[in-house]
C-alpha cells in the first residue's frame, strides 16, 4: 500500500563517505547527501552554502537584451507612457513588482495593468491591448507572459504601440514580432542557464537597466522561482538563498504585513513557508478577482496600507481554501467512476466550479491518482469548457494536447501544467489526444518514482542531522528534499488532527510524525502488521522546545490476515465500516441488526456461496467447522468482533444443577416446557441452563417431550451427561467461545488463520 516505487539512491563506500567527510568538514551524515548530489570539492561546497550575486550571469546573454534596454532606456527618456502587463499569479505579481521598481528607480513612472483571470484570460488580449494602446500607453512591456501572443503583439506593433516582451514559457513554433522578446531559452541564444521564473527574467531586465542586480528586489525574485516551481539550480538557488534571507530580515513592509496575518515569525521563513504561506494566499487573490492588489502589497512603504490588504489576502485564502476542498470532492467522485478508473488520463468538466481554483484541484487529483489530469468548469450556457490541468513525471501535458489545438479556442502552458479553453463538444477531443500520448509515454509507467537517499536507524534521526541537513536548503525543482526510509519498531498515539480531521499525526520510536492528508487512513495505520515510512526531517517547536519531527510521504503498509476489533461489548463503532457483515447464527442476526447501524452488507454465512472480501465477522461461528467452512469463502484480510449474548455464553450446568432440574420435573409430572424459565428460577440456574438441561435429558431419553409437555420416563437406562452429543457440541462451543474471544491477538491471528489451510 503506496503510492509511490520507492527506489534507493546509490550508496556510498563507507570509507568514501569517511573521507568526503573530512575533505568537507561535516559529519558523514550529510557526506553521504552531497556525494548523491554530486558536491565532493570543498569550493564546490563552499559556493553551494554560500551564495554571491556576483555569481549571478551576464544579462546581456539574454537574447535581445539590449534591444528591451534600448527602448526602455529611450521611453523613459522620452517621457514615454509605460504600461507593465503582468499576470495573476505568484510569477506574474513579483515580475511585476519587479520591473515596477527598477523603471521607477530610473525615473518612470509606469502603470500596471495586471489581466483579470476570469474577464482577460492569460497573457495578451487583443481588446485590453487595444485599450490600453488608446489610452495612451506607448511601450508595453510583458512580464511572465507574452512570448504565445503573436496573434495579439504583432497587430499592436503595427498599430503604432511598442512592445517588449519579458517571457520564460514554453516557446512556440511562431514567436511575436516585438521590439524584443527576452526569453532564456531562446532558440540560438547563448544564454548559459534557462530555467529562470518569470521574476528572474524580470530580475535580469532590472539588473541590466541598473548596471547592476537589484538587491532589494532579491526577495521577489526568490518568491517568484519557489511558487512557480522552476529548477532550484545554477542561479536560481543564489536568487533564492539571498531572497530568503532578505525576507528573514523583515525589509519589505507588504511581506512582514502578509506573514504578521498568517501568524509566522519572519526569522522562521523558508522555502517552505514560501511554498505553502506565502505563495497560496497571493495567488488566492488572482483565482478569486483582480489580482492587482497583490502588486500594491509587494510595492507599498505604508504600513497600514499593507496591513489592511494582507488581511483582505488571507480572507481571500480561507475562501480560496473551502471551495478547493468542495470541488475536489466532487472531481474525485468523477475520477472513480469506471470509466475514469480504466482511462490513463481524466478530463473532468462541471458547471458551476469556480475556474480560479481549478488548477489546485488537478493537482490534487492528480496526487490521488497518478494521472495526468484537465479539470474544467462548463459556462452557463454549456457550450465551453475553461480550466487548467496538472501532469506527472513523464507526460508532457503541453506536448500532448498539441494535436489538438485547433479543437481549442485557448491554449497554453507547459509539460506540468497548461490552461486552455475548449467548447464542450471538443471535450472527447481533448481526451483523446491525451489517451494516444498516454499510450506512448505511459504504455509501461507504474507508479510514480520515490528516491530514497538512505534507509535510517533510529539513531540517525537527530536534530544535529536535521540541521546538518538543512544546509543543502533550499529544496525544491532540481534539488529535492532529501527522502529517509525507516521501520518505526512501535507506532503509538496515532489520531487525527485538524479541523475537519484531515491530517495525521503518530509517533514512530518516540518521535512525531505528521501525515498531511492522510486522515481518513487511521485505521488502516493501526491495523498494520508492519509499516515502512518514507519521511522528510522536519523540526517543531513547542514551548520553547525543539525537537525533531518527521513529515510523512508515503508509507508500505502490510495489513495483518486478521484484523482485530474486539471489544468487552458491541459498540456502534466496530459496525461503521464500509464491509460485508456476516453472522453464524440467525437470532444473532436479526438482534444485532436492529441494534445497530451497519455501514455496509450483511449476510448469514450460511448464505456465503461465492468468494467475498472486506469480511467482518460478527458474532461467534458455533464450530471450529462451521467457521472453516466460511472462510474458505473469505478473501483476507478479515476483520473479528466476534460478539456474543453474555446470556448464550453461560457455563454448563454442573452436576448437581442438573440433578435438581430433573428432580423438579419428577415432581411435576407433564411439565409444560413454556414454563422453564419459571422452573430456572425454582432451581437456581438460568433459563438456557434449564433448556439445555432438557435437552440432554432428551437425548439421553431421561425425559419424554409430548408436544409441549416433558416427563420424566420411568426406569431410564443409566448414561453419562458426558455422553450426549448436545453436552459435547456445548462444550466444544463455550472452549472456541473462549478462545475466540479472549485469545490475544496474536493468537488469534493463528487460530483464523488455520481455518484457511
Amino acid at each position: 500500500m503506496a503510492h509511490f516505487d520507492w527506489a534507493l539512491m546509490k550508496q556510498p563506500e563507507s570509507q568514501t563517505m569517511q573521507d568526503l567527510a573530512e575533505t568537507l568538514k561535516v559529519s558523514p551524515f550529510l557526506a553521504r547527501l552531497l556525494w548523491q548530489r554530486g558536491i565532493t570539492d570543498p569550493d564546490q561546497w563552499a559556493a553551494f552554502t554560500n551564495p554571491s550575486a556576483s555569481s549571478l550571469h551576464d544579462p546581456m546573454l539574454l537574447h535581445d537584451m539590449d534591444k528591451a534596454v534600448a527602448r526602455i532606456q529611450q521611453a523613459v527618456t522620452d517621457q514615454e507612457k509605460i504600461t507593465i502587463y503582468g499576470d495573476y499569479d505568484v510569477d506574474g505579481l513579483t515580475s511585476t513588482s519587479i520591473m515596477k521598481e527598477a523603471l521607477e528607480s530610473i525615473g518612470a513612472e509606469p502603470e500596471v495593468f495586471i489581466p483579470d483571470r476570469f474577464a482577460d484570460g492569460y497573457g495578451p488580449n487583443a481588446d485590453v491591448y487595444k485599450y490600453l494602446h488608446a489610452n495612451g500607453t506607448q511601450l508595453l512591456i510583458t512580464v511572465d507572459n507574452g512570448v504565445g501572443g503573436k496573434a495579439v503583439i504583432d497587430p499592436a506593433m503595427e498599430a503604432g504601440m511598442d512592445v517588449v516582451v519579458t517571457d520564460h514559457h514554453e516557446l512556440p513554433d511562431e514567436l511575436p514580432n516585438a521590439v524584443a522578446v527576452v526569453h532564456p531559452r531562446y532558440p540560438g541564444s547563448d544564454y548559459p542557464f534557462g530555467d529562470l521564473s518569470g521574476a528572474g527574467v524580470a530580475f535580469k531586465v532590472a539588473t541590466a537597466l541598473l548596471d547592476g542586480p537589484p538587491m532589494d528586489a532579491l526577495d521577489l525574485a526568490a518568491l517568484g522561482a519557489i511558487c512557480d516551481l522552476v529548477s532550484l539550480t545554477d542561479e536560481n538557488r543564489t536568487l533564492v538563498q539571498l531572497g530568503l534571507a532578505q525576507i528573514r530580515s523583515g525589509a519589505r513592509v507588504g511581506l512582514g504585513a502578509l506573514l504578521e496575518a498568517a501568524g509566522i515569525d519572519p526569522q522562521t521563513v523558508d522555502e517552505q513557508t514560501v511554498g505553502f504561506v506565502i505563495g497560496p494566499r497571493l495567488n488566492a487573490i488572482g483565482r478569486l478577482g483582480d489580482a492587482t492588489p497583490g502588486v500594491t502589497l509587494l510595492t507599498t512603504f505604508d504600513d497600514e496600507e499593507a496591513a489592511r490588504l494582507a488581511k483582505n489576502v488571507d480572507a481571500r485564502n480561507t475562501e480560496r481554501q473551502g471551495l478547493v476542498k468542495k470541488i475536489s470532492a466532487e472531481a474525485m467522485q468523477m475520477a472513480e467512476t469506471p470509466e475514469n478508473q480504466a482511462a490513463k488520463t481524466l478530463v473532468l468538466a462541471k458547471s458551476g466550479w469556480h475556474e480560479g481554483v481549478l488548477g489546485i484541484v488537478a493537482s490534487h487529483v492528480v496526487q490521488n491518482t497518478g494521472k495526468p489530469t484537465l479539470v474544467l468548469n462548463i459556462s452557463a450556457d454549456g457550450t465551453s469548457a475553461k480550466g487548467s490541468g496538472r501532469s506527472v513525471e513523464g507526460y508532457h501535458l503541453f506536448k500532448s494536447l498539441q494535436p489538438a489545438t485547433e479543437s481549442m479556442t485557448h491554449f497554453g502552458g507547459h509539460a506540468m501544467a497548461v490552461g486552455l479553453t475548449v467548447p464542450t463538444e471538443n471535450l472527447d477531443v481533448i481526451h483523446q489526444a491525451m489517451e494516444t500520448a498516454a499510450a506512448i509515454t505511459l504504455k509501461d509507467a507504474g507508479a510514480p518514482k520515490l528516491d530514497v537517499v538512505a534507509r535510517l536507524e533510529a539513531n540517525e534521526l537527530t536534530l544535529d542531522n536535521y540541521q546538518a541537513m538543512r544546509q543543502l536548503a533550499p529544496f525544491g525543482q532540481g534539488n529535492p528534499e532529501p527522502v529517509f526510509s525507516i521501520r518505526p519498531q512501535a507506532l503509538t498515539g496515532i489520531r487525527q488532527i485538524g479541523k475537519t480531521k484531515d491530517h495525521l499525526k503518530f509517533t514512530a520510536d518516540g518521535i512525531d510524525v505528521i501525515a498531511f492528508g492522510l486522515g481518513d487512513q487511521a485505521q488502516a495505520l493501526s491495523d498494520a502488521a508492519q509499516v515502512k515510512l518514507a519521511v522528510t526531517l522536519d523540526q517543531n517547536t513547542w514551548q520553547n522546545r525543539t525537537s525533531l519531527q518527521l513529515r510523512l510521504q508515503d508509507w508500505q503498509l502490510k495489513a495483518p490476515d486478521v484484523i482485530d476489533l474486539r471489544l468487552p461489548q458491541p459498540s456502534a463503532e466496530q459496525f461503521r465500516g464500509a464491509f460485508t457483515y456476516v453472522f453464524f447464527d440467525r437470532m444473532a442476526y436479526r438482534q444485532m441488526t436492529g441494534r445497530f447501524q451497519f455501514g455496509g452488507p450483511t449476510i448469514l454465512a450460511k448464505d456465503v456461496t461465492a468468494p467475498i472480501k472486506n469480511v467482518v465477522l460478527v458474532d461467534l461461528p458455533h464450530t471450529q467447522e462451521e467457521l472453516k467452512t466460511l472462510m474458505q469463502q473469505v478473501k483476507l484480510p478479515v476483520r473479528v468482533v466476534f460478539a456474543q449474548d453474555p446470556a448464550n455464553l453461560v457455563a454448563i450446568p454442573s452436576r448437581a444443577e442438573f440433578g435438581r432440574v430433573l428432580v423438579f420435573l419428577r415432581q411435576h409430572p407433564h411439565f409444560d416446557k413454556h414454563h422453564l424459565p419459571a422452573l430456572a428460577q425454582m432451581v437456581h440456574v438460568t433459563t438456557q441452563q434449564a433448556i439445555f438441561a432438557v435437552q440432554v435429558f432428551f437425548e439421553l431419553q431421561f425425559v419424554r417431550i409430548e408436544g409441549a409437555l416433558i416427563s420424566v420416563s420411568d426406569h431410564p437406562e443409566k448414561k453419562p451427561l458426558e455422553s450426549a452429543t448436545a453436552y459435547q457440541q456445548r462444550v466444544a462451543f463455550l472452549t472456541l467461545a473462549k478462545h475466540l474471544q479472549q485469545d490475544p491477538a496474536n493468537v488469534i491471528q493463528q487460530r483464523v488463520m488455520t481455518t484457511k489451510r
